[in-house]
């Protein structure tokens, strides 16, 4: 499993369920795979269609983060479903694993009510806030077949692509001038 490239087609669809009695796919596995690619990318959420996967299940994991105040929590969601989403927004910036140097303005809620399924297949539902909940709300988008793109107003995209240009000119300059 790696990465797939921005331009891939599976990150436009909605992903099937995750099917349980699948003998080939096993959530352990998955589960152990999805997170060492996210970690290895220094990424905090990761959807398997990200890895070419047409499966709803994604991977969070923040201890990478260097923030104040943010745990590390590791866990994984099975065909999760996002039941409620708070009345307050924020706009924050997103970056993704799919594509990297890009970090967009994006207005989320800032909290959801969510259902999932473990590994053992056991049901769950918790409200989420703050960071969590944004990087739920950005994983399942994945499995939806939504990219930030779309949930980026024009203005943001634009900025966020003119910067990432020109972080890639400086690096260019900085590697000719050692």
């Amino acid at each position: 499993m790696k990465l797939v490239k921005e331009t891939d087609p599976i990150l436009m669809q909605k992903c099937d369920p995750f099917n349980f009695d699948d003998p080939i796919m096993d959530p352990y596995e998955l589960t152990q795979e999805l997170q060492k690619i996210r970690s290895e990318g220094a990424g905090i959420g990761l959807a398997a269609p990200q890895v070419g996967l047409n499966t709803q299940v994604l991977v969070i994991g923040m201890g990478n983060l260097e923030t104040e105040g943010v745990e590390d929590y590791d866990q994984v969601f099975f065909n999760p479903n996002i039941l409620s989403n708070g009345i307050e927004q924020i706009y924050m910036m997103e970056g993704c694993l799919s594509y990297p140097g890009l970090f967009v303005k994006i207005k989320r809620p800032t909290g959801i009510v969510m259902e999932w399924w473990t590994e053992e297949d056991t049901r769950c539902e918790e409200r989420f806030e703050g960071m969590t909940s944004r990087i739920l709300q950005h994983e399942v988008d994945h499995l939806n077949g939504i990219t930030f793109h779309k949930r980026a107003q024009r203005y943001h995209l634009e900025k966020a692509k003119k910067d990432k240009k020109m972080q890639e000119r400086y690096r260019k300059r900085q590697g000719n001038n050692t």
